[in-house]
């Protein structure tokens, strides 16, 4: 797929920032403007409906998983298996039933319930 868009170069700007699964071979790629890069997945990501990183080698320090808003971390899983959520003040605009957030205020995990 690469460089099969020449014109206009705002569409090729917006295309080289998608990934795509080519059912031909099985993998997936992205284009980097000039050529198709296969992005690697390990074969082992998906157990059935389940989700599935496993670290090539022991790691004793950092976060195995961790999910940036831009580039502002919100929540992270470290080595030893410990939760990490960003802590907030005051209380999350979407406080529906069943959400969970660290209070930075109250200095507490807080789990919303109905009333």
């Amino acid at each position: 797929m690469a460089g099969s868009l020449s014109s206009p170069a705002l569409v090729k700007d917006v295309y080289t920032k998608l990934v795509f699964y080519n059912s031909s071979d099985g993998k997936f790629y992205r284009d980097n403007g000039s050529s198709d890069v296969e992005v690697p997945i390990n074969e082992g990501l998906i157990d059935g409906n389940v989700l599935v990183h496993q670290t090539s080698g022991t790691v004793s320090s950092g976060d195995l998983f961790k999910i940036l808003n831009s580039s502002t971390g919100v929540f992270s899983v470290d080595y030893e298996g410990a939760v990490h959520l960003k802590p907030i003040s005051g209380t999350p605009s979407d406080n529906s039933e069943g959400t969970v957030f660290y209070s930075s205020s109250e200095d507490s995990l807080v789990v919303s319930v109905e009333e």
